[in-house]
């Protein structure tokens, strides 16, 4: 177990903020390439991609390692939440207002945060973190509207379950790293999303658009490049710090999310965008401030 001082905490949000970065980039590419693919053969494509990346990585600098009996549950949970989650999250996205479907997804990823690290880690939730959680809900609900129709149900709980898996594969590597390499953790969930999704992409008849598409897989390739960036980031930026902490610090994906759509898709600022966005920098710098005393 890693001790968790000022540097290493610092660390830690280094680079869960390099990993919020990419994230925030999942937007732009899902809307560059909705109309050409499917809810699973987005996902499958893309893991498809990454899962010969990986080991085209291992063949050359030989960086798996025998998985030891013992992680093997946890390197199965990591595998099953983050390659599961790509298909919920687009068809949430792709069903359902913008504003909807990321208050829920991003409130389920925070408070998935907070249950793993109470349950899993045994992480002590003070009062200011509490505090800090409802400033943050409350700051993507300022951001965002809730707007939900009967139909929308559905895809509705499927944003929800995306985001608790998206917390399951982001923090439970904490079980892993140190003992093998990021890649190596994420390969789990590059095999299921191939396996899972192109098995439910041919069910349903799915087809892929023609590779003289080039937007389309253009868009699909960088987000595939993000992918793999904001996870190798993210698994290694909690390594170094508390689930409850990290979970609000990569809220900051939001953030991102909105500076690109105002860059790259004309989207405007508005008041309550200011308002949202202090609530949620507020929320992931308080836990932080003089927190020796604060937690005490």
């Amino acid at each position: 177990m890693i001790n968790v001082t000022n540097n290493t905490r610092l660390r830690g949000a280094s680079f869960i903020l390099i990993s919020a970065f990419f994230y925030g980039t999942y937007g732009a590419w899902s809307r560059l390439m909705a109309a050409d693919f499917g809810e699973f053969s987005q996902a499958w494509t893309r893991g498809l991609l990454l899962f010969i990346f990986s080991l085209l990585v291992n063949i050359k600098f030989k960086i798996f390692k025998k998985i030891d009996r013992r992680d093997w549950p946890w390197f199965l949970m990591v595998a099953f939440a983050g390659g599961l989650n790509q298909a919920p999250y687009f068809f949430g996205f792709k069903h359902l207002n913008i504003g909807t479907a990321v208050l829920l997804f991003y409130s389920a990823l925070v408070i998935g945060g907070y249950l793993i690290g109470k349950l899993v880690f045994q992480e002590k939730l003070t009062g200011i973190k509490y505090l800090s959680l409802g400033l943050a809900i409350l700051g993507i609900g300022t951001i965002y509207n809730l707007a939900l129709t009967q139909n929308q149900f559905l895809p509705a709980a499927l944003t929800i379950m995306a985001g608790l898996m998206g917390a399951i594969a982001a923090v439970m590597p904490k079980k892993l790293s140190g003992h093998y390499a990021e890649l190596q953790i994420m390969t789990g969930y590059f095999i299921v999303m191939v396996l899972a999704n192109s098995l439910l992409g041919h069910f349903l008849n799915e087809s892929l658009p023609p590779f003289s598409k080039i937007n389309a897989w253009g868009a699909q390739l960088g987000y595939a490049t993000a992918m793999l960036l904001a996870n190798l980031a993210v698994i290694q930026g909690f390594k170094y710090i508390e689930a409850s902490i990290g979970s609000l610090i990569g809220l900051a994906e939001i953030l991102f999310g909105i500076s690109f759509g105002v860059l790259f898709f004309g989207e405007k600022i508005t008041l309550g965008v200011i308002v949202g966005a202090i609530l949620i920098i507020t929320s992931a710098t308080l836990p932080n401030l003089k927190k020796e005393t604060l937690d005490s």
